[in-house]
């Protein structure tokens, strides 16, 4: 009997010992089996991957971005070596002089055409380009025909300015143009234009400007009814949609190129400079601007174009009458959404004044236009 309660005990102690080294056993086995294929290491190494495909994907947009910035640059490279190109003198018509018109006995050459283009691109940037070429042509053709018919009217009413004035009338052009007289000589200089050309035409505008002043002082009066009728006119249509407007008009008979016109608006911004040196408009010389049009005081073509473009736009040319009209909707006023403009006494009584005389300004150069006996040869 004490023999098998020993074998008992030996048969327990036994079987206890091999339960421990099983349970040893098994944890050797885990902890030495393949490291990678715990939870927690896969979640270490797709995060890794993910870091990696998201550091190619940032090095990759970086590189593209520069190449971009490389390529624009590039573009806007070859854009400025060609605008540079384009500004560089030109010459038109060879060696052979011609004459292009004839105003009141006195002539107008392709010399004088030739070095006012050189004078135009010069002073005004716009270089003579396939689509500019004829529209500057002619532009420059229409305006010496107009200093000559400026200078001769103003040799009849006995005004002469002085070569001093014209001096400062130079100065003041390039003080005008953010740049010195020295600067501006030598821009002259490089576009090969004679200074007697540009002081010939400066001097044509400064005639005329002295003779508007004082047909102006004499004719051009604004009533206090007037500012009022204005004023009350304003406060009564801060409740109308308008349209802040800027216009180029053409004739139909000078609008041949008004396509090119159009095109080379969309790609220059300057606007106003076209204007002032293109358009026929009384708004001409403040660079078409028209300021606030109210909704239904446009011809229906003028309108119907507005109303579809956006702020900043260019229109296409729009025929009306016997004008073509070209407009850039700059903003629009929409009642209880926007601020209402606020103007004052003064700035009406200005904007009367001004509106006055510039539409002197272009009768009186129409009469003496349609006065004057002008053969044109081109």
């Amino acid at each position: 009997m004490l023999q098998g309660l020993i074998c008992g005990i030996l048969l327990i102690l036994s079987t206890e010992s091999l339960a421990q080294e099983n349970v040893s056993a098994a944890g050797t086995s885990v902890m030495f089996q393949n490291p990678q294929s715990s939870v927690l290491f896969r979640g270490r190494e797709e995060e890794m991957r993910r870091q990696e495909e998201e550091r190619r994907r940032q090095a990759y947009e970086e590189k593209m971005r520069q190449e971009e910035e490389r390529y624009r640059q590039e573009m806007a490279k070859k854009a400025e070596e060609e605008r540079k190109k384009a500004l560089r003198p030109v010459n038109l018509f060879g060696s052979e002089i011609k004459i292009f018109a004839e105003v009141n006995g006195e002539i107008i050459t392709s010399k004088d055409i030739q070095d006012r283009v050189n004078a135009f691109v010069a002073t005004t940037q716009i270089p003579v380009t396939a689509q500019s070429k004829n529209m500057i042509i002619d532009k420059v053709l229409q305006s010496a025909i107009e200093e000559k018919i400026k200078l001769q009217e103003g040799q009849k009413n006995g005004i002469e300015l002085s070569d001093k004035e014209l001096e400062e009338g130079m100065k003041n052009f390039a003080q005008a143009n953010g740049i010195s007289l020295a600067k501006f000589r030598k821009m002259l200089k490089e576009a090969e234009v004679k200074e007697s050309v540009f002081k010939s035409q400066l001097a044509a505008e400064m005639t005329w400007a002295r003779l508007v002043q004082r047909k102006a002082a004499q004719e051009v009066k604004v009533t206090g009814r007037e500012v009022s009728d204005a004023m009350a006119a304003v406060s009564k249509d801060v409740k109308m949609p308008k349209f802040m407007v800027s216009e180029i008009v053409i004739s139909k008979k000078d609008g041949k190129h008004i396509a090119d016109l159009v095109s080379n608006l969309r790609q220059d911004p300057r606007f106003e400079l076209y204007a002032m040196q293109f358009s026929q408009s009384p708004s001409a010389p403040g660079g078409g601007r028209l300021g606030w049009i109210n909704k239904g005081m446009l011809a229906k073509p003028l309108e119907q174009a507005l109303e579809k473009m956006q702020e900043g736009e260019v229109s296409d040319a729009i025929s009306l009458g016997s004008d073509y009209y070209i407009l850039r909707l700059d903003k629009v006023y929409r009642p209880g959404i926007d601020k209402a403009p606020k103007v004052n006494e003064e700035e009406i009584r200005t904007m009367l004044k001004t509106k006055k005389t510039e539409e002197l300004a272009a009768k009186y150069l129409k009469d003496i236009r349609n006065k004057a006996i002008v053969n044109i040869n081109k």
